[in-house]
């Protein structure tokens, strides 16, 4: 039996894949709905989906959730698969960073973080689709002045190069069956049958939720685990 949330861990709820095409309404219904609860989490936004850039009149809600402590981060450039995943059973064969050269892993960041700066959105954090990554994509991050990835799979961050890895999950074992360390909740608003389902999750624990940002903040200046694990220098 899975032992679930506990107040050993802390927890980030995270919506992927917000676009110049979504379905603008359905998002805003969720989220909105989350935000009524007072639940916040980060949103993960493509700068360019399939060709087509982001342009305000989908970033006005996003202002507003900020206002309200929500983070909003950067999820790729295009969202295309031009990388090489790691694949196997744990992970995604498709990748929009992993394999690709440093500097076109930076162009790539770069012209993303433009693209978001143009609406006055400054992003800390990165996403990379479909969660494959590589250690260039790390330094390539670095130079673009991000200092998180919302990725990994470990039960607790680490810091590698400059950059803290905010988990998502660890292939088998999660936070959510040890009932401690850092998870991440991802759900695709415009794809779930019961978009409220992480609300569920949290629900009695609401205290334990965290932007990626804040989980960074923490991690660097706050917690003596950290010091441990970074010395440590474990990959990513």
């Amino acid at each position: 039996m899975w032992s679930g949330i506990t107040r050993f861990s802390l927890v980030c709820l995270r919506f992927d894949d917000y676009h110049q095409d979504v379905d603008n309404d359905t998002w805003v219904e969720v989220l909105s709905r989350y935000d009524d609860r007072g639940l916040r989490g980060v949103i993960a936004v493509c700068p360019k989906f399939e060709g087509n850039r982001l342009s305000a009149d989908v970033v006005e809600f996003l202002h507003e959730l900020r206002r309200n402590g929500w983070e909003i981060a950067q999820h790729g450039y295009e969202h295309e698969d031009v990388g090489k995943g790691r694949g196997g059973l744990l992970y995604d064969e498709r990748s929009e960073f992993g394999g690709l050269d440093y500097d076109e892993q930076k162009r790539r960041i770069g012209a993303g973080r433009d693209i978001l700066e143009s609406h006055d959105i400054e992003p800390t954090t990165f996403i990379p689709p479909w969660h494959e990554y590589d250690r260039t994509t790390i330094r390539a991050l670095a130079a673009n002045d991000f200092d998180c990835i919302n990725e990994g799979r470990w039960p607790f961050p680490r810091t590698v190069e400059g950059i803290t890895l905010v988990p998502t999950h660890v292939p088998a074992i999660t936070p959510s069956m040890l009932g401690a360390g850092v998870v991440t909740l991802v759900s695709h608003p415009q794809l779930e049958d019961h978009p409220m389902r992480n609300a569920k999750a949290v629900a009695g624990y609401e205290d334990r939720l965290r932007t990626p940002s804040e989980i960074v903040d923490w991690w660097r200046n706050r917690s003596t685990l950290s010091r441990l694990i970074d010395s440590a220098g474990m990959s990513y």
